[in-house]
């Protein structure tokens, strides 16, 4: 009786370790499926703040782009109306110095 009793004993423990290696294994298949969902969920979240970051970055940018475009329209708009006074207040005197150097006469 002792040795059958034995193998009874034996067998059942090897029921027992089939199934708590079964167990073992369908938990680590669902940790490895969290684990790939919950990479998943991060990555998607980064790429949502990255995206969010370059939208701001992105409008900064167009900002200071007009700001600056507008500083320069204002100093050439400045430069050209100091031109044009100049031209004015100086037309004829201008004329007749191009006028000499041409024609080979020093004004």
């Amino acid at each position: 009786m002792e040795y059958i009793d034995l193998v009874n004993r034996i067998i059942s423990a090897e029921h027992s370790a089939s199934a708590l290696a079964q167990e073992a294994r369908e938990k680590q298949a669902s940790l490895d499926a969290d684990l790939e969902r919950e990479c998943a969920q991060l990555r998607q979240r980064y790429l949502e703040r990255a995206q969010r970051r370059i939208s701001i970055v992105e409008e900064t940018e167009a900002q200071l782009a007009a700001e600056s475009m507008a500083a320069v329209d204002a100093r050439l708009s400045h430069a050209m109306e100091a031109l044009e006074g100049a031209y004015r207040a100086h037309q004829q005197e201008w004329v007749d110095v191009l006028f000499a150097r041409v024609v080979g006469q020093t004004p």
